[in-house]
């Protein structure tokens, strides 16, 4: 005897409708239909409350032999108990519309909840909903609306994001460089301003291109991590079990981090120089292609 024989059984004994039994394990009765019908099966707690429901034990419900749980006792006469029919067909109800649903209309849907152990996710099937086919076709058209307004928003927020910090990059940079040029202007005559205003505002627009490619995932993201992780290694230490040697040991430590400090810096500036030559170039291609792709490969 199935696992869902033995649910039907021990429910009819217990004379209990599908919809009663479904009430006690907060489930519908479209699930316990598929269990009866062996198209599903419970879960192990499900099962542990069915086996609290039917007075029964957890191995008798899932032995593939039957298992009389009662005390066996001498019956002298047989007793003739009261037939109770059991519909296998049961009703089903759209969810959406309320109205009961015909078999050459009948559609399904797995009801699914998610997961988590540790860093994996995982969906897994609870139960189906039903529904009329036209009902059903009508909530997957609303689902891809409501997935194409909400992509559409997350592309406007994307786009804003990219132009609003580019644009504060490139605006504190040309500012820095005006600041710099009035400062440096009295005290040299070979300067020309209007060479020097251009040359601001080419750093301003040079970074705002930069930032704007990096968030937005292009190459040019590639290019600025490459510059900015290059480091030099420095040669391992010698020194002697003195006074002096320590001394010098930490002397030389102070000075590699000074200079591990410099070649830092100077990676940073030669990866926002050479990421804001590339991007002043490549500023329209990133743009018109972010536009055409809705910015999928965008870093946020």
């Amino acid at each position: 005897m199935t696992l869902g024989q033995k649910i039907k059984k021990f429910r009819s004994e217990k004379r209990l409708t599908q919809k009663d039994l479904a009430e006690q394990l907060n489930v519908s009765f479209q699930t316990v239909s598929k269990w009866e019908n062996d198209e599903n099966e419970p879960d192990i707690y499900t099962l542990k409350e069915l086996s609290k429901i039917f007075n029964c034990s957890l191995d008798c419900l899932l032995s593939n032999e039957e298992e009389n749980n009662e005390v066996s006792e001498p019956k002298e006469v047989p007793v003739i108990k009261e037939t109770i029919v059991i519909h296998q067909n049961e009703a089903h109800t759209c969810a959406k519309c309320g109205k009961e649903i015909s078999e050459e209309d009948l559609v399904s849907e797995d009801i699914t909840k998610t997961e988590r152990y540790g860093r994996i996710t995982r969906s897994v099937s609870v139960g189906q909903t039903y529904y009329h086919k036209d009902c059903l076709s009508q909530i997957k058209r609303e689902r891809e609306k409501k997935e194409d307004i909400a992509k559409r928003k997350k592309v406007c927020r994307e786009r804003k994001i990219s132009y609003g910090w580019g644009i504060a990059a490139g605006v504190t940079a040309l500012v820095a460089s005006l600041l710099v040029l009035l400062l440096i202007y009295p005290y040299s005559e070979t300067i020309n301003p209007i060479y020097s205003v251009l040359i601001s505002v080419g750093i301003g627009y040079g970074i705002f291109a930069m930032i704007y490619c990096i968030l937005s995932g292009s190459y040019i993201c590639d290019v600025f991590v490459w510059c900015a992780k290059l480091t030099i290694k420095f040669p391992g230490l010698i020194f002697s079990w003195s006074l002096d040697g320590f001394a010098w040991l930490i002397a030389m430590k102070i000075l590699f981090a000074v200079l591990g400090f410099l070649v830092g810096v100077g990676a940073l500036l030669l990866a926002i120089a050479l990421s804001s030559a590339l991007s002043i170039v490549s500023f329209p291609f990133v743009v018109v292609y972010n536009e055409k792709h809705d910015y999928d490969n965008a870093l946020f």
